[in-house]
Parts: C-alpha cells; sequence; structure tokens
C-alpha cells in the first residue's frame, strides 16, 4: 500500500503563457479565472502558512502554471522577488530612469506586451536591460524633477480603499476584494502600509494645511 501523500501543487487544467513585463499577481489572477477559481484563493493557496498573503515561490507557481520556473523568470517583470532557491536578485535603479520620459516608458511597456525581448528593447532605445526592466517593473511612475517614485496607492485606487475602510473592511477584505472583483494590482504589503501610514500623514498634512481642507485661503490675522 502507498501510504505516500500526492503533491501539493499540481498543473492547473487550463495553461495560460505569460506577457512579457507582466506581474506576477496579473499572472495569477489570468491564471485564477482561466481556471474558474477566485484569484485571491490561488494566490493564498500558492503562498501557503504563515505568508498566505505574500509572495509565492516561483517553483511553485511554476509548476501549478505548467510552465518552467526559468520561462516564468523570463516573462515576470518582478519575477527577482519571488521566493525560490540559488537566484540572485536584480538590481534595479536607485532613481527613476524615467522620471521626464514617462512616454517612452510606456511605450516600452506596449512594445513587451507584443512580445519584444528584454535585450531587443534595450538596443532599440539605447538603454540597458536594467533600465528595460524598470519600466516594465514599475507601472506608475512620477515626473518629478528628483526621479522619486511616488506611491502607488493614489488616484482612483485611493477613493476605492477609503470607500472600503469606512463600510469597515480589514486590509486583507480590502485586498481580496480588489484582487477578485477590480482591475487593480496591490499588494497586501502596500495596502497595510497605505493604511497604517500613508493616509495618517495625508489627514496630518491637511489638518495643519487649513487651505487644503476649505480650497480657500485662510483669513489673515
Amino acid at each position: 500500500m502507498n501510504s505516500e501523500l500526492p503533491p501539493r501543487f499540481a498543473p492547473l487544467p487550463v495553461r495560460l503563457r505569460p506577457c512579457l513585463g507582466e506581474s506576477t499577481n496579473s499572472y495569477i489572477r489570468r491564471l485564477a479565472r482561466a481556471n474558474h477559481l477566485q484569484p485571491s484563493f490561488l494566490h493564498c493557496y500558492l503562498c501557503g502558512p504563515p505568508q498566505w498573503f505574500g509572495r509565492p515561490l516561483l517553483e511553485h507557481l511554476a509548476t501549478t502554471a505548467g510552465h518552467s520556473p526559468e520561462a516564468l523568470e523570463r516573462a515576470l517583470a518582478d519575477a527577482h522577488s519571488l521566493g525560490g532557491t540559488n537566484r540572485p536578485r536584480r538590481r534595479l535603479p536607485s532613481r527613476n530612469p524615467f522620471a521626464r520620459r514617462q512616454d517612452l516608458a510606456n511605450r516600452i511597456v506596449q512594445e513587451a506586451l507584443k512580445g519584444t525581448q528584454i535585450r531587443t528593447l534595450a538596443k532599440r532605445h539605447n538603454l540597458r536591460c536594467s533600465d528595460i526592466r524598470f519600466a516594465l517593473e514599475i507601472p506608475r511612475l512620477t515626473a518629478t524633477e528628483s526621479g522619486q517614485l511616488g506611491d502607488l496607492i493614489t488616484g482612483g485606487l485611493a477613493d476605492l480603499i477609503e470607500s472600503m475602510i469606512s463600510r469597515g473592511l480589514n486590509g486583507r477584505q480590502i485586498w481580496t476584494d480588489l484582487m477578485d472583483h477590480h482591475d487593480y494590482l496591490v499588494t497586501y504589503h502596500s495596502i497595510r502600509h497605505y493604511i497604517r501610514y500613508t493616509r495618517l500623514r495625508t489627514a496630518s498634512a491637511r489638518v495643519g494645511n487649513p487651505e487644503a481642507q476649505t480650497g480657500a485661503p485662510a483669513a489673515s490675522p
């Protein structure tokens, strides 16, 4: 009698090829929907305890998707941040190389999604491969003179999260709702950071600046 347990991870019935420059969360979402699963469920299943809302091991995702880890590492822009064995982390620029060229970053993303390889993009635009990776991995680039990246959660996404907070949802519930029912791609860590720090700083800034609340200049003494 064979007492061995079946492997925890096995290929899903429907297999999808990852797009070059696609994020891990985007690929997991497409893979889950193609197999009639909730994206949040598949993501948590791939991560496992205790880091249910973290990042899955590259090998686990590869097994479930039916592709080799090498294929996913070449395609997924943020594959370097996934757990794995003996895989060095990619080094990205400390400053935003597209601070004043966001149109170029957007063009690179569109060309990558059409199947253009990273080395080809680097030669075509006279950039380093690390710069191309940067454009693919960071979808929201700011155009500040300092070249620093802005907060990921801004604009419509911030408004949506605020509405969820007003309904009493916690960070995990917000992440699950965004993963399953919306098109935003944001990590649980980013949501938690926004709830604990970013929105508090924004509220403090509004309290200290009456003009931001009323929209009119404060009365002079």
